[in-house]
C-alpha cells in the first residue's frame, strides 16, 4: 500500500487531518486537488470566531432566508434550478427548514461552541509550534451595525447566547465602536466586540501549512481524485496519474466530496454555498482588528502588507460555476459606504469558491461505505478554517479507535 491513510483534500480540514495522523505515527498521503487556490480555504475570511454557533448563514427562520434570497443585492442568492430541486422533499432546503426548531438550534450551538474553543487552542499551538507564516492577529474582532433595529435584535440574542455558552462579548455603543475602529463612518448604531477572536491570512497560512507538511515528510499529490473504491482489505483512490492504495481514506474534498461519495454508493445532503473574495491593493489606512459589517454580512481583514480582504455571500450554485463579478463590485461599494478609505479601492484579486454546507449546520465526520474504511470529513461550510483542527481530531479518534461521545452528533448516519 502507498500509505496507511490517504487524505483527499488540500484545504485546512485535509491538512490538519494529515498533520494529526502523521504526528500519531501513520504514513499519510494527501491528494490535494489541482490547485490550493481552487478550494474554499483559500478565500476564507480568516477569522477564528468564538461566536460561531452554526455553519449556515441564518438561524432566524426559513422565511427570512427566502426573503433575503429574493431581495436584489442580498448576500444570499441561489441558482433557480438548484433552489427548485433542493426545495423538494429530501432536498437541502427542505431539510434546512425542518432543522430550525429552537431546541435543535440550542443543542447544536453548544456543540459547536465547544469545538471552536478547542480549535483556537490547537490552531495557536500549531502556528507557534511549527512557525507557520500565518500573520496571526489576536486583538479580537468587532461586528458593527448601521441598522438600529438589527443591532437591537442581534445584540440581545448574542449577549444571551454568550452567557449561556461561555464566550466573551461586549456590546458597544456607536461612540465606542468608532473609538475601537476609527475608520468607521458616521451612522454606526452599535457593535459587538468579540474579545477572544483571532485572525490569520488564509492564503499565506495555507501555503505555509503545505510547506510544513512536506518538510515533515508528508507526500502531497497535486492531482484531482477521480473516484474511490473499497477493495480487499483497503481502499483505492483513482487520480489522473493512476491509483493509490491505503488502509483508510479520508474524504475532505469540500463541496466536491459529494461526487466522490457517489462512487461508493453513499449520499449525504451536501451542497455548495459559494463565497466571494476581493483583495485590494495595499492601503495606507490600517484596521485596528478584523471587522464584520453585520448589515451586509461582509468580513474585512487586512494583511501585514496593507491589502484589504473582503469576503461575503452565500450563493447556492454549481461548485464550478463562473464568478459573478457584479458581486465583487457590490461588495466593494458597500465596504466604502461603511469605512473611510481615501481614493479608489483598487481590487487586484477576485475569487469565488465553494463551501461544503450541510442543512442542519453541523459538520459530517464518520465512516461511509460497506467496509468502514472510508471516512468523510466535510460540511464545515463557512467555518472550515475555524473548525478544521477539531474536525481532524475527530477523524483521528475514529481511525485510532479512541472513544469520543461527540462523534454520534456528526455521524453521516444521521441522514439515513
Amino acid at each position: 500500500m502507498d500509505a496507511d491513510v490517504i487524505v483527499v483534500g488540500g484545504g485546512f480540514v485535509g491538512l490538519h487531518t494529515a498533520y494529526r495522523l502523521h504526528k500519531s505515527g501513520l504514513r499519510v498521503v494527501v491528494v490535494g486537488g489541482e490547485d490550493p487556490r481552487k478550494g474554499a480555504s483559500w478565500g476564507n475570511a480568516g477569522l477564528i470566531h468564538q461566536g460561531s454557533t452554526t455553519t449556515v448563514p441564518e438561524i432566524m427562520g426559513f422565511w427570512r432566508v427566502v426573503r433575503l434570497a429574493l431581495r436584489r443585492g442580498s448576500y444570499i442568492s441561489s441558482n433557480p434550478w438548484i433552489a427548485l430541486r433542493e426545495s423538494l422533499p429530501g432536498g437541502w432546503l427542505w431539510r434546512y427548514a425542518r432543522s430550525l426548531k429552537k431546541e435543535q438550534l440550542t443543542e447544536r450551538a453548544a456543540l459547536l461552541a465547544g469545538l471552536v474553543r478547542e480549535s483556537k487552542k490547537q490552531w495557536l499551538g500549531i502556528i507557534r509550534g511549527e512557525g507557520l507564516d500565518a500573520e496571526l492577529l489576536e486583538r479580537g474582532s468587532i461586528e458593527v451595525y448601521f441598522s438600529d433595529e438589527l443591532f437591537s435584535l442581534e445584540s440581545r440574542v448574542v449577549s444571551e447566547e454568550a452567557a449561556r455558552l461561555g464566550y466573551r462579548v461586549q456590546v458597544l455603543d456607536a461612540e465606542k465602536c468608532r473609538e475601537l475602529e476609527p475608520l468607521l463612518r458616521e451612522g454606526v448604531a452599535g457593535g459587538l466586540y468579540y474579545l477572544d477572536d483571532a485572525w490569520v491570512n488564509p492564503s499565506k497560512t495555507l501555503n505555509s501549512f503545505i510547506s510544513t507538511l512536506q518538510r515533515l515528510g508528508v507526500k502531497i499529490v497535486w492531482e484531482k481524485a477521480r473516484g474511490v473504491r473499497e477493495e480487499g482489505g483497503g481502499v483505492r483512490v483513482e487520480v489522473e496519474s493512476g491509483g493509490l492504495g491505503a488502509g483508510h481514506v479520508v474524504l475532505a474534498a469540500g463541496a466536491w466530496t459529494r461526487n466522490l461519495l457517489k462512487s461508493l454508493g453513499a449520499k449525504i445532503p451536501l451542497i455548495a454555498g459559494r463565497g466571494y473574495l476581493a483583495v485590494s491593493e495595499p492601503v495606507r489606512a490600517r484596521l485596528a482588528r478584523p471587522l464584520f459589517y453585520a448589515d451586509e454580512k461582509i468580513v474585512v481583514g487586512q494583511t501585514l502588507d496593507g491589502n484589504l480582504r473582503l469576503t461575503s455571500y452565500f450563493e447556492l450554485n454549481n461548485p464550478d460555476a463562473p464568478l459573478d463579478r457584479s458581486k465583487i463590485i457590490q461588495m466593494v461599494r458597500k465596504v466604502k459606504d461603511a469605512l473611510r478609505l481615501e481614493g479608489e479601492l483598487r481590487i487586484i484579486d477576485e475569487w469565488v469558491g465553494s463551501r461544503p454546507c450541510i442543512p442542519d449546520g453541523l459538520p459530517v465526520v464518520g465512516r461511509v461505505g460497506d467496509k468502514g474504511r472510508v471516512l468523510v470529513a466535510t460540511g464545515l461550510c463557512r467555518l472550515g478554517l475555524t473548525l478544521s483542527p477539531t474536525t481532524a481530531m475527530l477523524v483521528e479518534d475514529i481511525i485510532t479507535g479512541r472513544e469520543n461521545p461527540l462523534l454520534r452528533h456528526f455521524s453521516p448516519a444521521r441522514f439515513t
